[in-house]
């Protein structure tokens, strides 16, 4: 008998908030939609935010995910047909390509009954992805703060967010590739910013638990990633100011950008949200996009 139809949800992500750089992840409550059904050929098909993706089906994220499960199983992937959809456009720093690989490791694993534990599956999810963060937030939900391990492997510890936090995704009408994102960070920094980058850390935990407004300046402040990636993101710099003046509790990009992360409280977010709107307008016209969001403590789920 062929195998059953499957259906999951992948939460989306943001990951870095300044101090947290290449250790931070925080799931959000924007999900990607996968559907996969047995059929004779494989095929990749994509709607909602996704339906303009130009991405080859060797390179969905998805397909390689289940192709891994595959390989760690010492299977083949049966033939289907796999439909996905997100509320989310990639390359905005929304974690699709980190969302995209859990999804699919986990159909490919339920598929051929690999017999993949979480952490092996998270594990995997990393080497896919290459960095921790959006794959771990997008399996497990929640925030998390992930620590190389000197035996190898990770460690992802819980990171406590205050139950009021809110955020506002700024998004401008063009994408950044994370690869090219990356290539603009700095082989070297001095070594006293590296030292100002460390001290930074307990402040950002702290403000993401207690939204002080002053901790929450001082975790946010980057000086690894920031500066280089803001050269590349016409109209990202008014916007942080816009955020800033309107009472935003702070702002920064998400993940490599483009797009911007906007923290805020459930009370102002009436006339921080207009703001940005205006600014948006000014900016990009009709092609820029506010969307209001907050974090998601659920994790990648079969339906």
């Amino acid at each position: 008998m062929p195998p059953s139809p499957l259906r999951l949800i992948v939460p989306a992500s943001t990951s870095n908030l300044g101090a947290g750089f290449d250790a931070l992840g925080v799931a959000l409550g924007r999900k990607m939609e996968v559907r996969w059904t047995p059929s004779t050929r494989t095929r990749v098909r994509r709607s909602g935010d996704l339906a303009e993706s130009t991405l080859p089906t060797g390179r969905d994220p998805v397909l390689r995910g289940m192709k891994r499960a595959a390989l760690v199983a010492g299977k083949i992937l049966p033939p289907g047909i796999l439909e996905v959809s997100a509320d989310f456009q990639p390359g905005k720093g929304l974690g699709a390509s980190g969302a995209g690989m859990v999804a699919g490791l986990l159909l490919g694993n339920r598929l051929l009954e690999g017999g993949m534990n979480t952490p092996a599956l998270l594990e995997e999810a990393i080497g896919l992805e290459g960095h921790p963060e959006n794959a771990t937030a997008s399996l497990l939900g929640g925030a998390h703060w992930s620590i190389p391990l000197e035996e190898g492997g990770w460690k992802h510890l819980p990171v406590s967010l205050h139950r009021d936090l809110r955020f506002l995704l700024v998004l401008p009408p063009y994408s950044l590739e994370t690869s090219r994102s990356r290539r603009a960070l700095p082989a070297k920094v001095p070594f006293k910013v590296a030292v100002a980058q460390a001290r930074r850390v307990p402040a950002l935990l702290e403000g993401l638990k207690t939204l002080a407004p002053d901790l929450l300046a001082e975790g946010l402040a980057d000086r690894l990633h920031m500066p280089a990636r803001l050269r590349l993101l016409a109209g990202a710099q008014p916007i942080i100011a816009t955020a800033n003046k309107a009472g935003a509790l702070g702002a920064t990009l998400s993940g490599a950008g483009s797009g911007i992360l906007v923290l805020a409280r459930t009370g102002g977010l009436r006339r921080l949200e207009a703001a940005l709107q205006g600014k948006v307008r000014r900016l990009w016209g009709k092609e820029g996009r506010v969307v209001l969001t907050g974090p998601c403590a659920q994790g990648a789920t079969f339906l």
